[in-house]
């Protein structure tokens, strides 16, 4: 059953179902006044029996019992003896008295009530059963205009499905959850654009960056089998080709972990300190600094930072930063080297990207930057002054007094 039907069946059974308890409420209240105008004539006669006084108009009966005997009208129907109490029998109204001695038993022939409480049964259950209907119709043309916006959302879906296009997107129309339904769902879509756009142009370096050492190697390995290259000197250019390639896997590893790291608990200010000494550079910041995060990705991250400021910077005036701001961990490496234009600045963290033309992958500041948002953080590219480049990671601390290795 479609959520159509659904949605017109739910709202037809509600006012079904309204509709019958307000039926039900009014049949109880019309039946209650009849029975309370025919008790007050019953009453009325008893008060002229026992006065003696002419009865009141309409067909009336009595029945009085006392002990084993029982004094009756002639009209009397042949009923058992009943037990006080008030009571509808054959078209009788029938109140059952206790008197000295015994019960009084009064009744009143009114066919007329029986069928005015038929009639009006019947004239609620036709009405009921007609409106129910019309509401039914009523709530499945409701339900198409109030789902239409749903209908374009699942036709935009069955073409990009069918398709594979991702240029499509939903008319955002109305308001509400299925305007706000709409607009998510083309954000969805340009994430995903967006998404596959960067992934065939990342592939589309990874491969021309992965073909070049291999085409290298394969060039220094030919030369020396025909004798254009001594061994020595092709195995070595063939090895820093395969090394060059590895550093490359590496990264492209790293970058297609897409957020997924393992947190332990790690002191990041040991870890800064023991990557600042590997490099030999200055060390400033705190003695220990609880974190929760992948330690080899951290240190990876940081390595490609400093590899960087070595290599662009020139290797001057290098430093290893760490310190606490608010609730993020601030690490930093700096340098004094020649630094990146503005418009380098922007488009340093994406992948192959190369601000000179000095070797390397271009991937040391994406794999950076992947790390630190997978750690929920993000890496800062700012210019060093006078000279030099601030590369800086922003790391959120860990709530709850989470504590370091011990």
């Amino acid at each position: 059953m479609s959520l159509r039907a659904r949605l017109a069946l739910f709202l037809a059974l509600s006012i079904g179902l309204a509709l019958l308890f307000q039926g039900a409420l009014s049949y109880l209240a019309f039946k209650r006044l009849l029975e309370a105008d025919l008790d007050r004539s019953l009453l009325f006669f008893v008060g002229a029996l026992s006065e003696g006084r002419r009865p009141p108009r309409g067909e009336f009966a009595f029945r009085l019992v006392r002990g084993e005997e029982a004094h009756q009208s002639p009209n009397f129907p042949d009923w058992p003896r009943l037990t006080p109490g008030a009571y509808w029998r054959e078209g009788w109204r029938v109140l059952v008295l206790e008197v000295p001695g015994g019960t009084l038993t009064v009744a009143r022939y009114d066919p007329g009530a029986v069928a005015a409480l038929q009639s009006f049964r019947l004239a609620l259950l036709g009405t009921g059963g007609a409106l129910t209907l019309l509401f039914a119709l009523l709530a499945s043309r409701v339900a198409q205009v109030a789902l239409r916006p749903l209908s374009r959302l699942t036709e935009v879906a069955r073409r990009v499905a069918d398709s594979g296009d991702l240029s499509h997107r939903v008319e955002a129309k109305g308001s509400g959850e299925l305007k706000a339904l709409a607009e998510s769902f083309n954000h969805m879509l340009e994430r995903l654009q967006a998404f596959l756009d960067r992934e065939r142009r990342f592939t589309r370096d990874a491969a021309h960056e992965l073909r070049t050492p291999v085409a290298a190697a394969l060039a220094q390995v030919e030369g020396a089998e025909a004798g254009y290259l001594p061994k020595e000197e092709a195995l070595q250019a063939a090895k820093e080709e395969l090394l060059r390639m590895k550093r490359l896997v590496e990264a492209l590893l790293v970058l297609a972990r897409e957020g997924r790291v393992e947190r332990v608990g790690l002191d990041l200010a040991a870890l800064a300190r023991q990557e600042a000494e590997a490099f030999r550079v200055p060390y400033r910041g705190p003695e220990a600094l609880p974190f929760l995060g992948d330690p080899l990705l951290l240190a990876q991250a940081l390595r490609n930072l400093l590899q960087n400021a070595r290599l662009h910077g020139e290797g001057r005036g290098v430093e290893v930063a760490l310190r606490e701001e608010g609730q993020e961990a601030v690490l930093e490496v700096r340098d004094q080297g020649p630094g990146m234009p503005e418009e380098a600045l922007k488009e340093a963290g994406r992948p192959f990207f190369r601000a000179s033309r000095k070797p390397g992958e271009g991937l040391g500041l994406s794999v950076a930057q992947k790390v630190a948002e997978a750690h929920g953080g993000r890496l800062e590219l700012l210019a060093n002054r006078p000279s030099g480049l601030v590369a800086r990671l922003r790391l959120p601390l860990p709530t709850g007094g989470a504590s370091g290795p011990p």
